[in-house]
């Protein structure tokens, strides 16, 4: 049986045209560290992908004119040109050996950053805060948290079922965490719709480990939008062997 209701949502991202959603990593130009550092870097990163992803919401909400559209392409061509640069090395790309432990760390902070769901600096992310929590029985959690815009609608009003789907599968994905089970992949993912999820609302994802057997371990989750259940997620994960020879000892799920 799964954990009683959790408190409700938490605005932890931002809608429409002004995302808020990485404040906490964001700084203000006084506050900016210094651009040749790897903070600096970093945090430059979040802030371009937060305007970007506000591009993305204004291109989806607004009736702009042609001008306005045209002038935008040139913007944005504009901005693509200072920011070019060498290919981005990910994690399993980059040899074990060659790499100290600050490296590894980068690379797997990167990595984080980079993520579909959770990626402050992919644009593409709405994005996800993840955290461990509690349920009021004492069942260790995965919490996910996020605020969904319109550019993720299907039905109208309504949150396309297959991105929630993905949202389940990222947040169920650190249950195996719960209990040092080590890397795992997704074997199975099945998803039950309750009620349509709304857009435009703060949803709160709640995953916990069912059972577990050996290398398998399945994982439950559900999806509370106003403190309400709408959808409900059970995965089988199976534990695989730590990659060997990459700069990151874990597979991803």
């Amino acid at each position: 049986m799964g954990p009683g209701p959790g408190p409700p949502p938490t605005r932890v991202t931002g809608g429409g045209a002004e995302p808020v959603d990485r404040v906490a990593m964001s700084t203000s130009a006084s506050e900016t560290p210094d651009s040749g550092s790897s903070d600096g870097v970093r945090a430059a990163g979040l802030r371009l992908a937060d305007e970007v992803r506000a591009l993305m919401a204004d291109l989806h909400r607004l009736e702009a004119t042609a001008a306005g559209l045209g002038a935008a392409v040139g913007h944005v061509g504009a901005a693509r040109a200072t920011i070019a640069g060498p290919v981005r090395r990910r994690w399993y790309e980059v040899d074990a050996d060659g790499v100290d432990d600050a490296v590894r760390a980068r690379l797997s902070r990167e990595h984080g950053d980079n993520s579909l769901y959770r990626g402050g600096r992919n644009p593409l992310a709405p994005p996800m805060t993840v955290s461990q929590g509690t349920a009021p029985d004492g069942t260790p959690l995965v919490v996910g948290e996020v605020h969904v815009g319109r550019g993720r609608e299907g039905p109208p009003g309504r949150l396309h079922g297959g991105f929630l789907a993905g949202l389940f599968d990222d947040v169920m994905s650190g249950v195996p965490r719960l209990v040092d089970a080590g890397p795992a992949v997704t074997a199975r993912l099945s998803i039950r719709y309750r009620r349509a999820t709304p857009i435009d609302t703060d949803l709160r994802f709640e995953a916990w480990v069912e059972r577990r057997s050996g290398r398998r371990l399945v994982a439950r989750a559900r999806c509370l939008a106003d403190g309400e259940v709408t959808a409900e997620a059970e995965a089988l994960f199976v534990s695989v062997p730590h990659r060997s020879g990459s700069a990151r000892g874990e597979a991803v799920s």
